[in-house]
């Protein structure tokens, strides 16, 4: 019988204020007794000091107000973990170091390492519920030492500390770690073989076999894979498993002989459902926990290109409300190019999960066509108070803005690189990974994936149905929207509907009847915890964009194959940027999704200056129309296949502009205006320029000295001295007047134009 288990999860310091907090303000202390919206109400905790309430920024921006601990003492503000390319640059054996010690750490919060099977049974050491954090402490060193450490509990104490503090920088110490494996004495790269070889007999959908077919193929498996180090007589012995030492890794891996003579895929289902009775995930304030997804949408869409491709989504949802707070549709095409070269595909990048997680700190600002429903001031949001806390709220979608502590991640490729990890250490977000074959662990936002499938994907245009099946005839046919249109309708859509429409899982405690919507959930949790605004700054979002690191010469420096050139300006960063492990080399950033300026970041700044310099791209004026880096990709294949040199950024940045044109064209052939590319979610990174206007006092008019006035009357102005003229007849009029006949014009003398005129004078001449 499995019981719930309460997780205690880092409260991150100084983000959110909770009832029964202690803090310092005015040179006293106090304990908060009351949140309500950015309304809070402050107890002394002193004699002879009155009660305070008051709203909770100008609290915040007290200068001695502070969170205090269980010490008194005061607790930083949040920081940034540890930099861009700062941990990655560190020696190799320290990194490890520092990450099993990582491990152990969580296992002492957490009562579980990360990573484990599902059948592997939590040590009752670590239940936060039977436990105090001294005697978990205490646990802990006592294994160390038994595993020939020389580790107490004082040190598990300060690597805890540290971990809370400063992420996985606060555990570099310089000394070797080795944590004990959760599959006993087994190499981890045997299991990971082994479920290799299982998913691979599952997707053949071969017939059943025994365990010693199992066994025998996994030994091909790790001959074929670390042939090399199998020449090593250590080596060989970690991953040669014996039959026997391979029967009881079934067994801890919950795998009995008689599941193995059963079908692969009902195998598969049995390890991957829980056991009774069912915990279901459980998050007691906003943000708390986050999980985070990418599937596919089942919908067809305008690419870059103006061709029908199909897309994806990527969703972030808040356990305690419910509440989706980021999402992204990105195009999902298999690359293309000149002899089967797959150049140019295009997927849900690291990026794209970063943007979403980013998404969710700003509030989603109502789009011109919207319904009036979709917005804040009319939902179940306390608009009012939020818009107090926040002035970034006014005008903005029915969504909440929740900052995550925790986002929990399966084991893809988009989340499990450094750019994810490291955007989230940047943003205080720890990052927790789902355990292998276990969907519970992300069964919310899957649910709500198969949700928006269900109620948003098959109304729309260009619905390709979940099996190739069931899809319709020639729907890349039909009339399809582009890919930012299609984000705006899911924005729309998440504010319209699902914010609004009441969930079975959302229920009081005390009126168990009472089913509630994500709005009004986290309108009864924010009462509670309270709100403060943390906007990102441009410098901040910049942090979190893909890091480059180059060297600047007299031409500038180069990021695929792109020149940034700034002239003069780059000068100081031609020297050696000191940075170790770097080689002298400078940290660039920039945006896959606006490539045309990147920024530098230097490391030697001093307080108060700015660290980044923005270089842009030396050819980007030939380009008329937005790009992105896939376009650029696209048009480089396309001027190679011309027989161009990949050197010839000109000529590339000219090819751009021949690929919009082609995608004017593409799939709607009346269309005139190139629409825009897909260029993800906006993330403010430009620095906002002073207006010189702005502190200039206001006018008042008594003090304004008139312009100088005419002195003659309007109706003077434009007198003509001349007497008005009867307009004259034409000449053939005037001679058809006259009555003569043309032989009295024979006695005439011939027309002098210097003689006299009829009069003796020269009048009307």
């Amino acid at each position: 019988m499995s019981r719930a288990r309460v997780l205690e999860t880092p409260h991150p310091p100084g983000d959110i204020l909770s009832v029964g907090d202690t803090v310092r303000f005015d040179g006293h202390t106090y304990t908060v007794t009351v949140l309500q919206g950015p309304r809070a109400s402050l107890e002394p905790r002193e004699e002879g000091v009155d009660a305070v309430t008051g709203l909770l920024p100008a609290l915040v921006a007290a200068g001695d107000f502070a969170v205090l601990d269980r010490l008194g003492r005061p607790q930083p503000r949040p920081q940034l973990l540890y930099r861009n390319g700062e941990f990655d640059a560190l020696p190799a054996h320290v990194r490890a170091q520092a990450l099993e010690w990582e491990r152990h750490v969580k296992q002492v919060l957490h009562q579980q390492m990360p990573n484990v099977p599902t059948s592997a049974v939590p040590l009752p050491e670590y239940d936060p519920a039977l436990r105090t954090l001294q005697e978990r402490y205490e646990a802990k060193a006592r294994q160390l030492r038994a595993l020939g450490r020389d580790v107490s509990a004082a040190t598990v104490e300060r690597k805890c500390r540290s971990w809370r503090a400063h992420g996985v920088m606060g555990l570099v110490d310089g000394r070797s770690t080795r944590g004990s494996s959760p599959y006993g004495r087994t190499d981890p790269r045997v299991v990971e073989l082994l479920w290799e070889v299982m998913d691979a007999e599952a997707e053949a959908e071969e017939s059943a076999g025994t365990a010693q077919r199992l066994w025998e193929r996994l030994e091909s498996a790790v001959a074929r894979r670390y042939r090399r180090e199998l020449d090593d007589p250590l080596e060989r012995a970690r991953l040669r498993v014996p039959r026997s030492t391979f029967y009881k890794l079934l067994q801890r891996l919950g795998i009995t002989v008689d599941d193995v003579t059963g079908t692969l895929v009902r195998r598969t289902v049995d390890l991957g459902r829980p056991k009774p009775p069912y915990t279901p995930t459980v998050a007691r304030v906003p943000g708390e926990l986050v999980q985070i997804d990418t599937t596919g949408l089942d919908i067809l869409a305008i690419g870059d290109d103006g061709r029908p491709t199909p897309v994806e989504a990527t969703i972030e949802i808040d356990i305690a409300t419910r509440s989706i707070i980021g999402e992204m549709i990105v195009p999902k095409q298999p690359g293309d190019g000149p002899r089967g070269a797959r150049v140019g595909g295009r997927a849900t990048r690291a990026l794209d999960a970063v943007f979403t997680i980013a998404q969710a700190l700003a509030p989603v600002p109502g789009k011109p066509g919207w319904s009036p429903l979709t917005l804040m001031d009319g939902s179940d949001l306390p608009y009012e108070e939020l818009l107090a806390a926040d002035p970034r709220m006014e005008g903005a979608a029915a969504r909440p803005v929740i900052r995550p502590q925790t986002v929990v991640i399966d084991h893809g490729r988009v989340f499990t690189g450094s750019v994810f990890s490291s955007a989230c250490a940047e943003l205080g977000i720890e990052v927790r990974h789902a355990r292998t074959r276990t969907p519970t662990d992300k069964a919310i936002v899957e649910r709500a994936m198969r949700t928006i499938k269900t109620k948003f994907s098959q109304y729309v245009a260009g619905h390709t149905a979940r099996r190739l099946e069931l899809r319709g005839r020639h729907v890349d046919k039909q009339p399809l929207w582009t890919i930012n249109q299609l984000q705006d309708m899911l924005s729309e859509w998440i504010a319209l509907q699902w914010q609004q429409t009441p969930q079975g899982g959302l229920r009081s405690p005390y009126t168990p009847g009472l089913v509630l919507s994500p709005n009004q959930m986290y309108a009864a949790a924010v009462s509670l915890t309270g709100y403060r605004a943390l906007p990102q700054t441009p410098g901040d979002n910049r942090k979190l964009l893909p890091a480059q690191w180059v060297t600047v010469t007299r031409k500038g420096f180069q990021i695929n194959n792109r020149t940034y050139s700034l002239g003069d300006e780059l000068v100081p960063f031609r020297r050696p940027s000191g940075i170790p492990g770097r080689r002298g080399k400078w940290e660039a950033h920039y945006n896959p999704y606006e490539p045309g300026v990147a920024w530098l970041y230097d490391h030697r700044a001093e307080e108060g200056q700015d660290p980044w310099v923005e270089v842009p791209f030396v050819f980007r004026r030939l380009i008329d129309d937005p790009w992105t880096e896939r376009v650029w990709e696209q048009a480089t294949a396309a001027h190679i296949a011309a027989g161009g040199s990949v050197r010839d950024e000109r000529a590339i940045a000219r090819a751009i502009n021949e690929l919009r044109e082609r995608a004017r064209r593409g799939h709607a052939p009346a269309r005139t205006v190139v629409p825009p590319p897909f260029q993800g979610r906006k993330l403010e990174t430009a620095t906002q320029r002073p207006d010189p206007l702005e502190n200039l006092p206001a006018i008042d008019p008594a003090t304004i000295t008139p312009y100088r006035s005419l002195d003659v009357p309007a109706a003077d102005l434009f007198v003509d001295p001349r007497p008005p003229q009867v307009p004259r007849p034409p000449a053939d009029d005037v001679l058809a007047a006259l009555d003569w006949d043309i032989g009295d014009l024979d006695g005439l003398p011939p027309y002098d134009p210097e003689g006299p005129g009829p009069d003796g004078g020269t009048e009307g001449r």
